[in-house]
């Protein structure tokens, strides 16, 4: 049987002699005493080394002493928790590439790696060493404390302040110090120490199997606590779980990764292979084949990407795992020469007085830490801008799911109505249902019925018989960085194609045969297949919400004179976007949006339950979902006995609350037919997704129908365009099925369900009888100010610190609702129109407490929620 010993190093005090009175820690030896009492309770045989016992002489002899112990399929624990720092190291070219001795500060003098190295040598085949390092370093003796150069360097400085800014000590040795040893021991200590390893590439030769579980990055900084170290604590909150104990070493690592932000953990490993080690929860001693080794393998050192902790289930989804976040930067005055943007940050795009960037190691849950933490650096080095967000990612519980229908699986969903043989496809289009198929073919006997439409999505898949015969495909348009402008196509190998084609074909899809079918319907599958599409590519998935690419396609929208927006997306709010939907408005354009979907069971229940943004706004259509039978595409109305079904069957429609419903009006969904690229068809479209361009679709031919009435009564006139979009709504909303079809109508569709025939019968209302909708922009600023004014009554803005806008943080409140799931309750049920309800909420001591413990919440906001 295996047997296992530890050791746990803990040095919060350091010889003043050497270090020149290096400022005390708090917790490093609180987490050495937590490491052994971990370590005994697993098994091992532990010992602990703290304070003026941890000499460089005692933990070395330790070292020897366990190499001669251990046998094969034996395991050594190594903790240590203290300063670190780094020492420049000119090795012999070729060997390593690393040029510095990354270091512990043992109480009398630094370890070398490269000291550990050796130690790790003597260790046997078969044998495994595991190193938790609550440490850091600090730079090499040569840097000097320069002003940060790059965007990247600017991130990295402002990550740090904002951390020491809440009271959090850093682990790195000082710059002052670093030098001083240097400079009085580098040449008596240090120099000699590493003439001995100046041949010797690191990790060469060691025969055990090491796994290195690091606090931070080589080049960041790790914190001390009031308790324990930031990354020991977040261990002793994992071990509380007992899900912890099936992870693997890097699976522990990324499970950290979603404790917080920064630094960023790392894990490295070398040595000896065993399989049974690199699969197992790597603190276990017993494990089989403890002493099989299959192998050796040479130290990675280069930093880890940024990843994420996802069970089997959720590994599907690969936009959950691989999107960074992306920032604008609008410079007040651009600067006099560019800023490069270093290792962690690529520029996508540049304009004259802006920056679009990729956050190459940083999370999007995590964007407005970055935006914070680069606003704030730049501002000290004089450098004035607004840095926001301008990307949200909408978690799906399956990749395939995204596409809103199951291309491998052309059968209906059997949790929802229809089921199969109980209706063919295009019911959706019939009398009994949206009456698409009956309004279109009014509007086709109406003389020079003409209408244009843009379609907001992942663009269309060309060749595809079903496509909209009048797709404008000279004025298709990728707003999609670094992709051709004058081409909104999908990309199948994105692995997220077919959601543009699927909708775009609900909208406006041109005829189709039986063969196409399945033998069940002939004709135009479109619900306005009379009316001109514009392709509007704003994402290449579409559970990626970006507010620039939404705000840069309605202002072409409006450019190329579109009268309807037909977008089956959701995402967070901005004031970008606001004032985006202010100008489509202003300009007359109906604007149709997803109230959004969430998943009701596993591991996908990943959002709120309720409409999202822009569909939350007054002057844009809520597309909410009713099914077959029309009721609520709502789990609450699963048909009974159903089975496990395709990647959609948890999928159902978002609502509510009230006060977002008050222009809300449903589509039907799911099981409508789905364009794809496997089968033309196939029969389970769902989500609001589909729901979408079917509203669109019943406004489009009210404005081709009744476009001549609505000139005459002024609604194309300038300044009055508005009322055409309240026209065209009052008539929807006026004709739309409601308690006759289903009794809490309300509740769950807002204004009721589509009825397009029954619509065109609406005369154009007179101006008179329509009201101008709130402003979104007001209504976004009006939440943000409140929300402000709270925080600049908080002790931060009592400061004197710069510190960043309230605006800003409000900004990052509201989305966190969004990203953090212990809020989706409370953002799908909170008034956001009432200013007293808001006030109340974010002042309860219960709210603040979530804030604090939120992964996702910015250092900046959690102190703005302190009194």
């Amino acid at each position: 049987m295996s047997k296992g010993y530890s050791l746990h190093i803990g040095v919060n005090k350091l010889d003043k002699a050497h270090y020149f009175d290096v400022p005390e820690l708090k917790a490093a030896v609180a987490d050495a005493k937590f490491w052994k009492a971990f370590a005994e309770q697993n098994g091992y045989k532990a010992k602990k080394l703290l304070d003026d016992e941890a000499t460089a002489s005692a933990v070395l002899a330790a070292l020897a002493d366990y190499a001669q112990q251990m046998q094969a399929g034996d395991i050594l624990l190594l903790t240590y928790a203290g300063h670190g720092s780094q020492i420049g190291n000119d090795k012999v070219t070729g060997l390593d590439n690393e040029r510095n001795d990354q270091t512990w500060c043992l109480y009398d003098r630094e370890l070398l790696d490269d000291e550990l190295f050796e130690a790790f040598r003597s260790f046997g085949d078969g044998t495994r060493i595991l190193i938790v390092s609550d440490s850091c370093h600090s730079g090499t003796i040569a840097r000097v404390a320069k002003s940060p150069q790059t965007l990247s360097e600017h991130l990295a400085a402002g990550l740090e302040k904002a951390t020491e800014m809440r009271g959090l000590r850093s682990r790195k040795l000082p710059l002052k110090q670093e030098q001083d040893i240097m400079e009085t021991y580098g040449p008596t200590v240090y120099g000699p120490l590493q003439d001995q390893f100046r041949s010797t590439a690191q990790a060469a030769n060691v025969k055990a199997a090491v796994k290195l579980l690091a606090a931070c990055q080589d080049d960041q900084t790790t914190f001390d606590g009031e308790s324990n170290g930031v990354f020991t604590e977040s261990f002793i909150e994992l071990f509380r779980k007992a899900a912890t104990r099936k992870k693997n070493a890097p699976e522990l690592i990324d499970a950290i990764r979603e404790k917080y932000y920064y630094p960023r953990p790392n894990f490295f490993e070398y040595g000896a292979i065993i399989p049974s080690f690199d699969a197992a929860f790597p603190f276990q001693i017993d494990i089989p084949d403890a002493a099989v080794v299959k192998g050796s393998r040479k130290p990675d050192l280069k930093p880890t990407p940024a990843g994420r902790n996802l069970t089997k289930e959720e590994e599907w989804d690969e936009v959950k795992v691989k999107r960074n976040a992306q920032l604008l930067v609008t410079w007040k005055v651009p600067p006099a020469k560019d800023i490069e943007p270093g290792k962690d940050i690529e520029i996508l795009e540049k304009g004259a007085d802006y920056l679009v960037l990729e956050m190459k190691s940083t999370p999007h849950e995590h964007s407005w830490s970055a935006a914070h933490a680069l606003r704030q650096s730049l501002l000290a080095a004089g450098l004035e801008a607004a840095v926001e967000p301008i990307m949200s990612v909408s978690p799906a519980q399956d990749k395939r799911a995204t596409r809103e229908g199951d291309a491998n699986n052309p059968d209906y969903i059997r949790e929802w109505p229809p089921a199969m043989g109980e209706a063919a496809i295009g019911w959706h289009l019939d009398d009994a249902h949206s009456q698409l198929a009956k309004a279109t073919a009014e509007v086709r006997a109406t003389p020079d019925a003409h209408v244009r439409i843009a379609h907001l999505d992942t663009g269309y898949i060309a060749g595809h018989p079903a496509l909209p015969e009048n797709l404008d495909l000279r004025r298709q348009r990728s707003f999609v960085s670094k992709e051709d402008p004058n081409l909104a196509q999908d990309k199948p190998e994105s692995g997220q194609d077919g959601h543009g084609l699927g909708t775009v074909v609900l909208l406006a899809g041109g005829k189709v045969t039986k063969e196409q079918t399945f033998g069940e319907y002939e004709g135009y599958i479109g619900g306005a297949p009379v009316a001109t599409v514009v392709p509007c590519r704003i994402s290449e998935s579409v559970v990626i919400m970006n507010d620039r690419t939404f705000a840069e396609a309605i202002d072409y929208a409006i450019g190329e004179g579109c009268e309807v927006v037909s977008m089956s997306m959701a995402g967070k709010p901005s004031q970008r976007m606001a004032r985006a939907v202010n100008r489509a408005y202003e300009a007359g354009i109906v604007v149709v949006s997803a109230a959004s979907n969430c998943w009701y069971k596993g591991t996908g229940a990943l959002l709120p339950k309720c409409v999202l943004f822009p569909a939350a706004f007054e002057r844009v259509i809520a597309a909410t979902g009713a099914m077959y039978d029309h009721k609520p595409y709502d789990v609450d109305f699963l048909r009974e006995g159903s089975e496990r079904a395709i990647s959609t069957q948890y999928m159902q429609g978002s609502w509510g609350p009230a006060s977002r419903m008050t222009r809300a009006l449903a589509g039907y969904t799911p099981n409508t037919p789905w364009a794809s690229s496997i089968h033309p068809f196939v029969r389970s479209g769902g989500g609001t997704s589909s729901a979408t361009p079917q509203v669109a679709a019943t406004a489009a031919l009210y404005i081709a129908r009744h476009r001549n009435e609505m000139e005459q009564k002024g609604y194309y006139d300038e300044g009055k365009k508005w009322m055409k979009v309240e026209a065209v709504r009052h008539a929807l909303f006026t004709s739309a099925a409601k308690g006759n079809v289903f009794a809490d109508w309300k509740k769950y569709y807002g204004n009721g369900i589509i009825r397009a025939w029954d619509a065109l019968q609406v005369p154009v209302a007179e101006p008179a009888q329509l009201v101008q909708s709130p402003s979104a922009e007001s209504t976004w600023w009006g939440i943000v100010e409140i929300v402000g004014s709270f925080f600049k009554r908080r002790k931060l803005f009592r400061s004197t610190t710069p510190v960043p806008p309230e605006e800003a943080l409000a900004a990052e409140l509201l989305h966190l609702l969004q990203t953090d799931p212990q809020f989706y309750e409370l953002f799908s049920r909170i008034d956001l129109s009432n200013p007293v309800e808001i006030e109340a909420t974010i002042g309860q001591p219960g709210f603040r407490d979530k804030v604090l413990a939120s992964p996702y919440a910015s250092s900046w906001l959690k102190e703005a929620m302190m009194m």
